[in-house]
């Protein structure tokens, strides 16, 4: 008589989602809509999973938002700022590279479609305008730092610092995000305009 047969085993489940999963999943719905249309049950259903789930890691929508924040706050600086130092290069290459970022299509760049509407939320609650305001901060002092080594000095340093935060910024409001052509022009305005290597003292 024949053995009896293995007992069939069960088919293996997806690992359950961390808590990267519902930021990460909560910024590309913060990218395509505005804070007001970020809830827990449409997520859950856009990541397959229920809501229980969310619990596990957060106390709540609120809790998540500021998450995600934190998450911002930390690919804005710190993040960016490894990506770029972290390269051969020089100063120039570096600042063309940090705007060649900002002006790609991912959504999650500076200036991109998820920063935008951080900055709107920003505008209505203190506490996100206090870590915006740090942020702008921070990404100026790293632009300062990049254009005092590429040779500008004095008020130079400080004009192209403020100039690059608000082309990257500005740059993309009027601007579709699938449009490869526009993005390419705007790239070519902004290396015209903030890149003065022309302006840079020749050190001996």
């Amino acid at each position: 008589m024949a053995r009896t047969a293995a007992k069939a085993q069960k088919p293996a489940t997806e690992p359950p989602l961390g808590r990267k999963d519902w930021i990460d999943a909560a910024i590309v719905m913060l990218a395509e809509d505005n804070v007001e249309a970020l809830r827990v049950d449409t997520l859950a259903e856009k990541l397959g999973v229920t809501k229980g789930s969310f619990y596990w890691h957060f106390k709540g929508r609120d809790d998540l938002l500021f998450a995600v924040l934190d998450e911002w706050r930390l690919r804005m600086t710190s993040e960016i700022q490894s990506l770029i130092l972290d390269r051969s290069g020089t100063p120039w290459e570096r600042l063309e590279r940090l705007l060649r970022i900002a002006t790609s299509s991912r959504p999650d760049v500076p200036g991109g479609p998820f920063e935008m509407t951080l900055r709107d939320w920003a505008r209505r609650n203190p506490k996100v305008a206090a870590v915006v305001r740090d942020v702008n901060a921070e990404r100026v002092r790293f632009l300062q730092q990049l254009y005092r080594e590429a040779g500008l000095e004095g008020r130079d340093v400080e004009d192209y610092a403020e100039l690059h935060m608000a082309f990257v910024i500005g740059t993309r409001i009027t601007v579709d995000p699938a449009d490869r052509d526009e993005i390419n022009r705007r790239r070519r305005i902004g290396i015209a305009l903030i890149l003065p290597r022309e302006r840079a003292v020749r050190k001996s």
